[in-house]
């Protein structure tokens, strides 16, 4: 496309929300040079929040948006890159979209796989960071320490993800008790086993333990931006973690090395101010965030065909 080589300058904060605010800035990244990044989160982003992790799907509307751009970046690879950033594992969050020609970074950052297209997402191969790999068994000591401790209700759903582990508290009856609770059992079992240098880090009802320098999002999306050079980044998310890939993306926009765009997407009446602050933009729902996506494909589709 013609035009200016960079989407105009965002201002601090979330200034504007709605979705036309939001297309209309995300169509002005097509005008960035090649290629454009768009990185996406999966819980709350593409898919609605769910009382039980293990049944939240995907928006309907976010899979063909995801299916279109990933069409898209295979017949054109110079001009888009598509990944899905996800705190799920790879295979697990690949096993949701259910969409070939996508990367899958797992674990906020520290798994990756790239499922080709037409084929199934069990064929998905996985390669994780090494060197975290030493992590597991003390990780899991501290897990079966925290699980024993709370008696293992059936509230909290326990996610064991190799070097981490995440501790969801969504179903509890007082979640601000229940954190509490979690909280405390992680640091008694740490000081019983004589466990340093893991770090809490807390989301939207959950606390996750992850080794000190395992990076996240953050680190995620700064290899993403050194591999792929992008002159365009859109980035989508809806939580702590995603304020960081968030931060990544603006920095480099206010370096002026690309053209970026941060957009929040609002889930359950949990996002957090400073989730908010991180974005440049706000949508209400992961429907709004799929029309999005699916603005950025047609807007896309149209180059392509010289429109």
């Amino acid at each position: 496309m013609t035009g200016s080589n960079r989407a105009p300058a965002a201002p601090s904060g979330p200034a504007t929300t709605g979705l036309a605010a939001a297309r209309s800035r995300a169509i002005d990244l097509l005008r960035a040079p090649s290629p454009l990044l768009v990185v996406t989160d999966f819980d709350g982003t593409l898919a609605p929040i769910s009382l039980d992790p293990e049944a939240t799907a995907i928006e309907p509307l976010g899979r063909t948006a995801i299916r279109r751009l990933a069409r898209l970046a295979a017949a054109r690879p110079e001009r888009l890159a598509l990944v899905v950033l996800s705190g799920r594992l790879a295979a697990d969050v690949a096993g949701r979209v259910r969409v070939g020609g996508v990367r899958y970074l797992g674990n906020h950052g520290l798994e990756s796989g790239m499922l080709p297209r037409s084929r199934r997402a069990e064929a998905l191969q996985v390669a994780a960071d090494a060197a975290f790999r030493h992590w597991q068994a003390p990780t899991a000591a501290v897990a079966d320490a925290v699980l024993a401790a709370l008696g293992r209700p059936g509230w909290l759903f326990f996610e064991a993800k190799g070097p981490t582990v995440a501790f969801h508290f969504r179903q509890a009856p007082d979640p601000d008790v229940a954190r509490v609770a979690v909280i405390e059992a992680i640091e008694a079992a740490e000081r019983a086993l004589g466990v340093e240098g893991l770090v809490q880090v807390e989301g939207r009802r959950v606390v996750e333990l992850r080794p000190n320098g395992a990076g996240g999002k953050g680190a995620a999306m700064r290899r993403l931006i050194e591999h792929h050079r992008p002159g365009g980044v859109l980035v989508l998310g809806d939580d702590v973690s995603d304020a960081e890939a968030f931060a990544v993306v603006r920095e480099a926009r206010d370096r002026g090395t690309i053209a970026g765009l941060a957009v929040v997407v609002h889930g359950a009446g949990e996002t957090a101010p400073a989730i908010r602050a991180a974005a440049d933009l706000e949508l209400a729902s992961p429907r709004e965030a799929a029309r999005l996506l699916s603005s950025v494909a047609a807007g896309l589709e149209r180059e392509a065909a010289g429109g």
